[in-house]
């Protein structure tokens, strides 16, 4: 069984910033979601004789939000780099409105992945080969700390889904994604 969860809030979600590699802080309520991530995580893990396995992405927001999820619920992180969120090269830090206003309306922009076409930045194809490579890889039972376009790209992959699904799923920083043998479940963190 994965247990994924997204960081908390940032002061770039809270602007509609394209985070992508770079980083900005968790909000006071980023901070509160992590902290009621931890608990409800705790809740259905319960007890265990070890700390559980987490992967976590090594950016910023990642780290502190598995850092206030350990407060409570023991965990043992592993860092890993193939969960960190999508390259957006040229784009990062910037709004979709700058990102307009900089490199023009390009018509060629599919609105649906359009967020793997900035210059300099990854593409779905190269993002998704090395989530696959890492969700290959993982053990089970974990909790694993990721970013919006990860998590979406995570849940396509345990569900087999296609690309237009993946890049459709909700993502939330109020809660987890339970994957337990081909299902995904909500769990809000009350």
């Amino acid at each position: 069984m994965l247990y994924l969860v997204r960081h908390g809030q940032t002061l770039w979600n809270t602007e509609a910033r394209f985070q992508g590699q770079f980083d900005s802080p968790l909000t006071n309520l980023g901070r509160d979601q992590a902290s009621r991530v931890g608990r409800a995580l705790a809740a259905e893990i319960g007890v265990r004789s070890e700390p559980i396995r987490a992967y976590v992405s090594p950016l910023g927001r990642t780290r502190a939000t598995a850092g206030l999820i350990g407060q409570s619920l023991p965990m043992r992180i592993i860092e890993e780099t193939r969960l960190m969120e999508v390259h957006f090269g040229e784009w990062e830090g910037l709004t979709r409105d700058d990102i307009l206003s900089r490199f023009g309306k390009d018509q060629s922009i599919r609105p649906l992945d359009w967020q793997f076409q900035a210059p300099g930045g990854e593409t779905l194809d190269v993002v998704l080969a090395r989530v696959a490579a890492w969700y290959e890889d993982a053990e089970t039972p974990a909790v694993v700390i990721t970013h919006g376009v990860i998590s979406r790209l995570v849940r396509g992959l345990h569900a087999g889904l296609s690309h237009e699904e993946m890049l459709t799923l909700p993502v939330s920083q109020d809660g987890y994604f339970r994957l337990d043998g081909g299902r995904i479940e909500f769990v809000p963190a009350p």
